[in-house]
């Protein structure tokens, strides 16, 4: 068969790759043939060596925690806090009659014809007000049967705005 041949040849080199991977770890000294880093470890808790890595990994001081003010007077001594922003004053200063914006070049300054007519006639609806109920409900078949008596009840559809026949 023609693809034999190409699918052995591609097993042979990752396994090559592999074995030349794993050359290259033990040259380095870490995990010797530890397929995973918890192998590795594992080996090196079996050999003793567990507590020479772990101070290797480890800083020589723990971190500490810094609070806002302690972090506060290391800028200030040092010189980088920023200067202090000047406080607001307390009482509010009475406001002028604020002058409407003035207009965009190019926009009229009076209402257009269009406009007025659109103001007169148009009557803004909020979306969705609910004045119109649905139909059919979509919970509900279009048809009921009676299992029993085999009939069909109705026809599904909320007949609200129907008058009574009576």
């Amino acid at each position: 068969m023609a693809w034999r041949p190409r699918l052995t040849a591609r097993t042979d080199r990752a396994r090559e790759k592999r074995k030349a991977a794993r050359q290259r770890r033990i040259a380095r000294g870490t995990g010797a043939t530890a397929a995973s880093p918890q192998e590795g470890l594992l080996r090196a808790a079996e050999a003793g060596k567990l507590e020479a890595l772990i101070s290797q990994a480890q800083p020589a001081e723990p971190v500490v925690m810094v609070t806002p003010e302690e972090r506060e007077a290391e800028l200030r001594a040092a010189g980088k806090w920023p200067e202090d922003k000047p406080t607001p004053p307390t009482q509010a200063e009475p406001a002028d009659e604020a002058a409407p914006p003035a207009p965009e070049p190019g926009m009229p300054t009076e209402p257009t014809a269009g406009m007025k007519w659109a103001e007169e006639n148009l009557k803004k609806r909020p979306r969705g007000s609910g004045v119109r109920r649905p139909t059919h409900n979509p919970h509900r078949c279009l048809t009921e049967y009676d299992v029993i008596t085999g009939e069909i009840i109705g026809d599904g559809y909320a007949h609200y705005d129907d008058e009574d026949e009576g």
